[in-house]
């Protein structure tokens, strides 16, 4: 029996020893553990700022690439840009010539037809400022100098046809100081009119020269800016509409 006790005793020895080492051994794995841990954080972030700095670089390699390629297309534009540079001071150089032939065609080729407009506009005017001295466009293009590719559109889509003359009498009705006497025996004009002044057109936007209130309702339109069409004009005008109208053939 005592054999038996001393060996229980070696082995209960044994066995306090080995748990002993068994929870020096768990301690130090545990500090391995959080130090591991530790790393392994400062590994995740050092790696997310590897990412960050490698993402910022390649949308910085994409911007420079992106510049290269705008400062080499600006490059090929250089040329252009002096150009245009140079064709705009020459442009203000010829606006004092160019803006007395759009006033001379406003004042005086109202009456007459396509060609004689364009007899008066650059046999007369522009010659006359040439002789003067007077920087001018030659070959000068009326319509594109007043007027706009989309209020042409617009006018087209009011009823205007897109001819030259039309347009050019559209010019005259809307650019002149003056409102414009018409004659227009299709009716274009009127049909244009009418369009256009939609939504400037009081309830009596349209009458006739006979008309007893014809005074008031022109008083009322001028001061108030309103479209007043009168038709049915005929050889003979009130005299008090002479001083605001100006002839436009259609």
């Amino acid at each position: 029996m005592k054999p038996k006790l001393e060996a229980l005793s070696i082995a209960e020895a044994n066995l306090e020893a080995a748990n002993k080492a068994l929870a020096g051994a768990e301690a130090r794995l545990a500090a391995c553990q959080a130090r591991l841990d530790e790393l392994q954080a400062m590994f995740d972030t050092q790696m997310a700022e590897k990412r960050r700095i490698e993402d910022g670089a390649m949308a910085l390699q994409r911007k420079m690439v992106m510049a290269s390629q705008l400062i080499g297309g600006l490059a090929g534009e250089r040329v252009r840009w002096t150009e245009d540079s140079n064709n705009f001071s020459d442009t203000k150089r010829r606006l004092v010539g160019d803006c007395a032939a759009a006033c001379a065609f406003i004042c005086y080729t109202g009456p007459f037809n396509q060609e004689f407009r364009r007899y008066l506009v650059e046999e007369k005017c522009v010659n006359d400022c040439q002789m003067r001295g007077v920087p001018i466009t030659v070959g000068l293009d009326i319509i594109s100098f007043m007027v706009d590719i989309g209020t042409i559109g617009d006018w087209n889509m009011q009823g205007l046809p897109a001819d030259q003359l039309s347009i050019q009498n559209g010019i005259l009705v809307t650019r002149s100081s003056r409102f414009p006497f018409m004659i227009d025996p299709q009716g274009q004009a009127l049909s244009w009119i009418k369009k256009k002044e939609a939504n400037n057109v009081p309830l009596f936007g349209q009458t006739i020269l006979t008309d007893p209130k014809l005074k008031d309702k022109l008083e009322m339109c001028m001061a108030d800016g309103y479209a007043l069409i009168i038709t049915g004009v005929e050889e003979e005008i009130d005299p008090m509409i002479d001083p605001v109208r100006k002839t436009t053939y259609y």
